[in-house]
């Protein structure tokens, strides 16, 4: 049977027995790869690539079980990590520019033009990541729920960025209109909409920090795929080099049983810089490897330099950087419901939110991002009044009388 290893370095394959067991392949890896079986961590986890603490994934560690008693069949991928760099031989298709005849002209300066070097960027620019719990049970829990992680799912991130220890703090998650299906998502950008929610977000103080999606349970043998890749990429460029990406997503847990996992990512800078440049090209079927071209040579397949070997396509997992998920509790509540659900958002749950906090002051009663950001929907509300709102929800000061008299009459009280 032929089992597919995908390590840091590369794709590869290998031929074992058909009955061959989890030990015999290890030899196999050590055999045919120069990999030492103790320096072998297999699983069919694709997060064992990324993740911090590799000992949390412990699928494939029995040696004396049969690869089919351990649901590895031919053809599957099985993923690869060990602690030193190898130099994988890529089988890459000839490109158009290796077809020239022999001793066709190419200077320097185009052969510079023609390849750049992919590197791995060690350390990401955000040294954490903390989400208020609240917002990010809420989203985890809609995606779980009422989505079955059916399809993509995905969410803008306001918060704030300690610029000492470069921590990203999450306190709310901003759902636009958007489109998705198992495989795409695609959020609806540059809206009233969103425009109210940065407007909400800066007499809060914050900002946005990056963005969230929801994995499909669509079988998948890689961790981002190129679309993905290039939407992490175009968030960086657009709100600073301290943007994050988290990703939701379930797997089966020991026991059989469904378990949500959430990690966050940053891409690489030379991945933001190589998407700006257009390098990235276009592919049908969404998979794990992009293929990148020089823009400036349309018409030739240019090749990236990895590893010290040319390669005409690239596994996507080289661009990305792990970053610390912590948790907290933010300033705001995310109780209200979100906007753009298919869960009702209206006059009987602001009746509903209003009544639940009758004791508190009319200040803290309207602190909740997505209560505000509905409120800044309504007609009586404009610009100013928002910031008024904000403001008071902000400083914990009094709401002035009429403004609470146009909500209350707005909620049916």
């Amino acid at each position: 049977m032929i089992v597919r290893l995908r390590s840091r370095d590369g794709l590869e394959r290998i031929e074992v027995d058909g009955n061959a067991n989890l030990a015999a392949l290890k030899l196999a890896i050590q055999e045919k790869l120069g990999v030492p079986v103790a320096e072998q961590q297999l699983s069919k986890n694709p997060a064992l690539l990324t993740t911090k603490d590799p000992s949390s994934i412990n699928d494939l560690q029995a040696d004396g079980a049969g690869l089919a008693q351990l649901g590895v069949q031919h053809g599957d991928m099985v993923f690869l990590l060990y602690g030193f760099e190898r130099e994988v031989a890529p089988v890459v298709k000839k490109a158009d520019w290796e077809k020239r005849p022999f001793g066709a002209h190419m200077d320097v300066a185009r052969m510079v033009s023609l390849q750049t070097r992919i590197e791995r960027q060690d350390a990401p620019h955000a040294a954490s990541a903390s989400f208020d719990f609240g917002a990010a049970n809420a989203f985890q829990s809609y995606v779980a729920s009422a989505l079955a992680f059916s399809i993509k799912r995905g969410g803008i991130l306001y918060g704030t960025v300690d610029e000492e220890t470069h921590e990203v703090f999450v306190n709310a998650i901003y759902e636009p209109p958007q489109s998705g299906n198992a495989d795409s998502l695609q959020l609806e950008r540059g809206t009233e909409e969103e425009a109210a929610a940065d407007l909400i977000a800066a007499h809060l103080g914050w900002r946005k920090v990056g963005w969230i999606w929801a994995q499909s349970t669509k079988e998948r043998e890689f961790i981002m795929s190129s679309e993905e890749v290039c939407q992490c990429a175009a968030v960086q460029d657009e709100m600073g080099e301290h943007a994050v990406t988290a990703v939701v997503a379930t797997w089966p847990g020991e026991d059989g049983q469904p378990e949500v996992h959430f990690e966050v990512f940053q891409v690489s800078d030379q991945c933001v810089r190589l998407w700006k440049e257009g390098w990235f090209q276009q592919q049908g079927e969404p998979g794990g490897t992009s293929t990148l071209r020089n823009p400036k040579e349309p018409r030739d397949q240019a090749p990236v330099i990895v590893a010290g070997k040319d390669q005409g396509e690239l596994d996507n997992d080289y661009f990305l950087v792990p970053v610390a998920v912590k948790d907290h509790e933010g300033p705001l509540e995310n109780k209200f419901p979100v906007e753009n659900r298919l869960l009702p958002q209206g006059a009987p749950e602001l009746k509903a939110h209003l009544q639940q906090r009758r004791a508190a002051p009319y200040w803290a009663r309207l602190a909740d991002f997505h209560l505000l950001l509905y409120l800044a929907r309504q007609p009586n509300f404009d610009e100013p009044e928002v910031s008024v709102l904000v403001d008071a929800v902000h400083n914990k000061a009094a709401v002035p009388e009429g403004f609470q008299i146009i909500i209350d009459s707005m909620a049916g009280l």
